[in-house]
């Protein structure tokens, strides 16, 4: 049942990153911009202006690929600091009309805005209000979509991009909302949209309509979630405290493929190495080591393992990535990109064990504080010498996500991988509540 008197806005910015690189630089204004790496590389598109779209491009598409759908194009490498800046800068601006503000992505927020009407008006002049001072603070335009779930919001914001606001209410849920296809709802991802597409079922008013009992034939304890998802429904408040991320992960696309076993072990420890900095710098120590490798044919693989208690020191971590490597016996074949993720975290209360455990903690402590003080290559571990020249030539591509404090560092894998399938992770998983 919908609260008629919730006002729940979500801010989505019109490609953020490619859209702050115009307003940096307004000659490129009205071109078609490609962030990612530049011309001739071997990375994927990050994002692309509007202009850019118009010839095919999206996220995740080889930069070879968009080369040829788009030669005109500028290509720009991948500034995160750059729009981190601009990121935070946003969200103290969020917070000025409420203190409910969550962030979903470094470019995707959602505002509790039912205590600010008093204060502010009703929610479209909110809305109307942020997009002004948010283009006139970095010349960058936002959609703002309105409605009584996050859900909603999240669908209406897609309705007029870009630089649009949309809003969807309670009714809606059973008229313009049943035309829209499965996929555009957010937690419905590809493999449930395939599964979904084989019973027949391909928008949103057929999944509101097909009898419950072959939904639950077919996807089991996802089943309830899928149709709350179809009904617009999503109880999940607002939430402005900070959770914990989900992953810190950490990837590399070599400039050359390569088959050299030493050297993507020594990447493999680089990685880690920079991805356990990040772990303990958010106090943090993880249990699930995951391991990615994308071979020149473009197939990837994936591994991960689970370890008996957390950990925060880069030795036991890396063993697992190279153990998860090891198993998948790559052998002669060409590798084009490795990455480490970890995952499974939990706050970083040092356990005091009979082995010398302490003793790596420390040591990694200490280097975290030369780092921070001298810049992160001032102290490289010897064993990853060997793939030194690749990161100096580029930086590995990195997972940004919330972090406990502050303004979030994002969630945005720059060598994008699916959306999150809400649905299919039910399915595999304890029940569990569907936002």
């Amino acid at each position: 049942m919908f609260v008629a008197s919730r006002a729940i806005l979500h801010l989505d910015m019109d490609a953020f990153f490619a859209s702050v690189e115009q307003a940096r630089r307004p000659e490129l204004r009205g071109k078609p911009v490609i962030v990612g790496g530049e011309r001739g590389g071997r990375g994927v598109v990050s994002a692309c202006s509007y202009e850019a779209r118009e010839y095919g491009v999206h996220s995740a598409l080889p930069i070879a690929l968009a080369e040829r759908l788009c030669p005109h194009a500028v290509f720009l490498p991948v500034d995160m600091k750059a729009y981190l800046a601009v990121h935070r800068s946003l969200v103290t601006l969020l917070e000025r009309y409420t203190d409910l503000v969550e962030v979903a992505s470094i470019d995707e927020a959602y505002l509790d805005v039912t205590g600010s009407r008093r204060l502010f008006g009703p929610p479209r002049t909110i809305a109307h209000r942020i997009q002004e001072q948010v283009y006139d603070a970095h010349g960058v335009t936002c959609s703002i979509g309105i409605g009584p779930t996050k859900l909603l919001a999240k669908l209406a914001a897609g309705l007029n991009k870009p630089a649009g606001i949309g809003e969807l209410t309670g009714a809606d849920v059973h008229g313009r909302l049943r035309d829209l296809p499965v996929g555009e709802v957010c937690g419905i991802g590809p493999v449930t949209q395939e599964r979904l597409a084989a019973l027949g079922l391909t928008t949103v008013g057929m999944l509101q309509d097909v009898p419950f009992p072959l939904l639950a034939a077919a996807f089991g304890k996802g089943a309830h979630g899928l149709r709350q998802l179809a009904l617009g429904r999503s109880f999940s408040p607002v939430r402005s405290e900070r959770p914990l991320p989900k992953s810190v992960g950490r990837e590399l696309t070599f400039d050359d493929d390569v088959n050299d076993g030493e050297l993507l072990r020594a990447t493999l420890l680089s990685l880690t190495d920079n991805a356990v900095a990040e772990l303990r710098r958010k106090g943090l120590a993880a249990r699930t080591v995951a391991l990615k490798v994308r071979f020149s044919t473009f197939h990837t693989v994936g591994r991960r393992r689970t370890l008996p208690r957390p950990v925060s020191a880069v030795r036991p971590l890396y063993e697992t990535a190279t153990a998860l490597f090891d198993e998948l016996d790559v052998g002669a074949r060409w590798v084009r990109l490795v990455g480490v993720s970890l995952s499974g975290f939990t706050h970083n209360a040092f356990q005091l064990t009979l082995d010398d455990g302490w003793r790596e903690v420390a040591l990694g402590e200490a280097v975290d504080r030369v780092r921070e003080k001298y810049g992160f290559r001032a102290l490289a571990l010897a064993g990853g010498a060997p793939a030194r020249r690749h990161f100096d030539h580029a930086s590995p591509a990195q997972s940004f996500h919330p972090s406990s404090g502050g303004a979030a560092e994002v969630a945005r894998e720059l060598d994008a991988e699916a959306s999150r399938d809400l649905v299919a992770e039910l399915a595999s998983e304890p029940a569990r509540e569907a936002v």
